[in-house]
């Protein structure tokens, strides 16, 4: 084995060793061995094939060159310009690798001899066939069936749309990372706490500025926008949110959606949405512009109400009758200024001080004691190599003591890495296949966040949001480590894209149970409990904006599917973004509305025609958590059923059956409804 730190057995992880200059090295002993495997693969004899020789030694071929692609990716999404070279170049190689096995024919011939052996085929489990029949589709929706002229067009865009998606998402880290707003004086960050203050000074010295430097990230973004009592300072910092790519992404983002059009027409849909949507559990564009439809009208009274409201408020609250809030103080799913204001007023609560009682360490171990009630399973922190100081690895065990899997935990913003919450797998292990070269391996992936870092004097500290954000993508990580999938080809990754969310979303309902909120709780400074009434305050507070938050969502969504089915050929892509953004809102947008050049989800991270799957997903989480309600949110019964008709299953079983097999019925919408008060 040559002495690269990327190459190494399936399986491990080696964060103390992995260096950017091994990654090119390993990608092409990757790509060397794929080509070796599918060579043995295609000299088997027809009447000599099998499900292990030619479906398994098919998808696992490249497990080695994903490695290396995987942690590339990944050391560049969590420390930024380090990796950025060799994040570049694994895309590029897993593009063209993917180009020439996709349409290799040998191989699709391969798979349909083995699908015509008939008699073999009725031998193989549910699972193994799922597999088989998968692949083949697979390998029809990529287009090998086309002809030649075709096929290379086909592989010229999908090596130009993966170059193009690597560079949008890198654009949208650098432009944040160079972003800020400069303030004249320390009167204009009012509301924000000295050290803070003291911090922007610093930074403004650093760049020889006059002035406070405010350096734009998630967290600061937050900060500025729910604590800076200065309203000209949060429309400025909402302008940089709002803008900050428009330079860098606009053609990038153009150039995306026409190469998802010309790659649709090839295959023969009439947009990109018609060839995604196929394979999801909506089917169709008609079924996802009837569910947005649908839910629209249902939300959008209400949104006005609550504007209207807030309005109001923040008249008295300002002491200016003429005052009216625009775009900068209710664009958003999170809760700015005003917000903040009117539900401390109503509810008297002070969120800053319900701050402190969230720091990062108690609410992970309520979340982790919470989770070992339902599932059955123990959480140890272990001390193991990680790429930054920040990380906490954990591992999980069943209980029998088998270990399950191990998690990496990286929570804080930091300068570099890529914004917002996410999870994903390093690796995905078989269960209860007799075939297991690696047999006894763990699932091994991370959960990644931007929460603002502990300072000298406090902790980490969390809001509710920040809660919920750590149980939902938690949940995501507990639907890998549930596993229970004979083949690790059908684990939570491969789950239809408009099923995913809902095994994460689900969580977030135990954040809301006052016993576990309480629990949570621990005043960084004291140990104390949050007192009773405040954690009444805050449940009774649960479904604050609720239809203004879900009116986002919404338009998120339809953004979305408008880009990739209504936009022209000549036509803005700013301004068309915008138009739609504002049916969603109850105010006016900025002249400088342009987040669509930052909606990294559609552009870069698989959501494209597909972030109707929130709300879509919210639905099922709603529906699913029913069966919790009425039996006992700490129920184990009704945990351990959960855990093996549904997070067990992966996607060996369609979604639709999952749902069923776990509540008696097919799901509904009311559900969610009913929760945010609107039935």
């Amino acid at each position: 084995m040559p002495n690269n730190s990327l190459i190494h057995k399936i399986g491990e992880v080696h964060f103390d060793k992995y260096k950017p200059k091994d990654t090119k090295q390993a990608l092409e002993n990757g790509e060397k061995l794929v080509w070796e495997r599918v060579e043995e693969l295609l000299a088997i004899p027809k009447d000599k094939r099998t499900f292990e020789n030619t479906v398994l030694a098919l998808s696992r071929s490249a497990q080695e060159f994903g490695l290396a692609a995987t942690m590339a990716d990944h050391l560049n999404s969590v420390l930024g310009e380090t990796w950025e070279e060799a994040a570049i170049l694994a895309s590029e190689k897993s593009s063209s690798l993917s180009n020439q096995l996709d349409f290799h024919e040998g191989i699709y011939q391969a798979l349909l001899d083995l699908e015509q052996k008939s008699e073999y085929i009725k031998s193989l489990n549910k699972p193994q066939r799922k597999l088989l029949k998968d692949l083949i589709k697979d390998y029809k929706r990529s287009g090998i069936d086309l002809p030649k002229d075709k096929k290379k067009q086909l592989q010229n865009i999908r090596s130009k749309l993966s170059k193009a998606t690597t560079e949008f998402d890198q654009n949208v880290v650098k432009s944040s990372d160079k972003a800020g707003i400069l303030v004249a004086n320390g009167e204009e960050l009012a509301g924000l706490d000295q050290d803070f203050i003291n911090s922007c000074k610093e930074a403004a010295q650093d760049k020889d500025l006059e002035g406070y430097w405010v350096q734009y990230s998630q967290p600061i973004y937050t900060k500025i926008m729910s604590e800076c009592s200065v309203r000209s300072t949060r429309k400025a910092m909402y302008r940089v949110h709002i803008s900050r790519t428009t330079n860098i992404n606009k053609e990038v983002a153009r150039d995306i959606l026409q190469l998802r059009q010309q790659k649709a027409e090839l295959l023969g849909y009439e947009n990109h949405a018609d060839f995604i949507l196929q394979d999801r559990m909506a089917k169709n564009l008609e079924t996802v512009t009837s569910f947005l439809d649908d839910l629209k009208p249902r939300y959008q009274q209400k949104h006005l109400e609550e504007v209207k409201t807030l309005e109001e408020f923040a008249r008295k609250l300002e002491a200016d009758d003429d005052l009216e809030i625009d775009a900068s103080d209710i664009d958003t799913g999170l809760d700015f200024y005003y917000n903040l204001r009117m539900r401390e007023k109503e509810n008297s609560i002070d969120f800053k001080k319900v701050r402190e009682y969230f720091p990062l360490a108690s609410v992970l171990e309520t979340m982790f004691d919470t989770l070992s009630t339902i599932y059955g399973v123990s959480f140890e922190q272990v001390d193991i190599p990680t790429w930054h100081g920040d990380v906490e690895v954990y591992d999980i065990q069943d209980e029998d003591g088998s270990h399950l899997a191990t998690v990496w935990c990286d929570w804080y913003a930091r300068k570099g890495k890529r914004p917002g919450a996410w999870m994903n797998a390093f690796y995905a292990a078989d269960r209860g296949s007799k075939q297991q070269p690696e047999g006894g391996l763990a699932n091994l992936g991370l959960v990644c966040a931007n929460f603002t870092p502990p300072s000298s004097n406090q902790p980490g500290l969390l809001d509710i949001r920040d809660i919920e954000t750590i149980w939902h993508e938690f949940g995501h990580f507990m639907h890998l480590a549930l596993s229970d999938n004979q083949l690790r080809e059908q684990n939570i990754m491969d789950c239809l894209w408009d099923f995913i969310e809902a095994p994460s979303q689900i969580m977030e309902n135990w954040v809301w149970q006052p016993e576990i909120l309480k629990s949570m709780s621990a005043h960084y400074q004291t140990g104390e409990k949050l007192p009773q009434a405040t954690i009444d305050k805050i449940l009774a507070d649960r479904n604050f904006m609720v239809a203004s938050k879900a009116m986002r969502q919404l338009g998120l969504a339809s953004v979305d599917i408008s880009l990739h089915t209504q936009l022209k050929d000549q036509e803005d892509i700013i301004a068309h973004g915008a138009d739609v953004k504002q049916e969603f809102l109850a105010k006016d947008i900025y002249e400088e509305e342009a987040t669509i050049l930052s909606f990294s989800h559609i552009f870069a991270g698989g959501y494209a025609c597909g972030y109707y799957s929130y709300k879509w997903a919210e639905s099922i989480e709603a529906d699913l958590f029913t069966r919790f309600e009425k039996e006992g949110a700490l129920n184990p019964q009704v945990g351990k059923s959960y855990r093996q008709e549904v997070l067990a299953r992966g996607s060996e079983v369609e979604p639709q059956v999952l749902i069923k097999n776990f509540l008696g019925r097919d799901f509904d919408t009311k559900s969610m409804l009913k929760r945010e008060g609107l039935l």
